[in-house]
């Protein structure tokens, strides 16, 4: 009986070992900002459709794109340099909710950064859906949450497996995720995809005010002193404060 206790200690002594490791691994900063690699700008559709042919040889290596969102995803892609070599499936799939959602494949995360491959789920249109998509979105707020998301990856690539598997515990924390996602719009906002995350939550609020009607609180309104998801007056004012856009 005692040698069955002292095992199951042992157990959970393993158990708080790798999560306390990967919780430290994750309660840093979300990443190192990196300094934008293309200039800001507040409509990126004719650009997106000249710069394709020349940005796709570049960007479009290791990256498995679905028909109909090459030009935006690659676009987005310009942004992330180091990202070039890193194997990312953008993956479509039907649903009647959520929108986007981006995780490393279960078979990646015991893998170096260099050898893992990561899911970029796009949750598409059915009849049955309600809620705003991402595939009915304008063009420069597709960019605009395709580059939250990058952000996603440029921090998983920065962290080891026991980081990853930290920030899969961290997830059941509500003030952890606040701060993540922020920090996660902040940096898309310094990369130079401002504007687009701005189209991308306009979009949303007027989406989702359609949805539920004008006298009722949206879906992801959140209590006061809490912001998960930067609104637009956020937004614009880490933008008036940032060199990337001009002062």
């Amino acid at each position: 009986m005692k040698r069955k206790f002292t095992k199951w200690l042992f157990r959970i002594f393993l158990l708080l070992l790798l999560v306390s490791a990967g919780l430290g691994a994750t309660t840093q900063p979300v990443d190192r900002i990196s300094p934008p690699h293309r200039i800001p700008k507040e409509d990126i559709s004719a650009s997106m459709d000249k710069e394709f042919d020349s940005l796709s040889k570049i960007f479009g290596k290791n990256k498995v794109i679905p028909k109909g969102f090459e030009k935006q995803i690659i676009y987005a892609l310009s942004f992330f340099p180091e990202l070039i070599d890193t194997k990312i499936e953008f993956k479509l799939t039907k649903s009647t909710d959520g929108i986007i959602s981006t995780r490393p494949f279960m078979g990646s995360v015991l893998k170096r950064a260099a050898k893992r491959t990561y899911l970029v789920l796009i949750n598409d249109t059915t009849p049955a859906r309600r809620m705003p998509s991402f595939v009915t979105a304008p063009v420069n707020g597709q960019v605009g949450i395709l580059g939250h998301e990058l952000c996603h990856i440029v921090y998983f690539n920065n962290r080891n497996s026991f980081g990853l598997i930290g920030l899969g515990v961290a997830h059941i924390s509500t003030p952890f995720m606040d701060r993540f996602e922020n920090k996660t719009d902040s940096m898309d906002i310094e990369r130079g995809l401002g504007h687009q995350l701005i189209s991308w939550v306009d979009y949303l609020h007027k989406g989702f005010r359609a949805m539920v009607g004008d006298n009722q609180p949206l879906p992801f309104e959140e209590k006061p002193g809490r912001e998960r998801y930067m609104n637009v007056a956020s937004i614009r004012r880490v933008m008036k404060g940032s060199e990337v856009y001009g002062k």
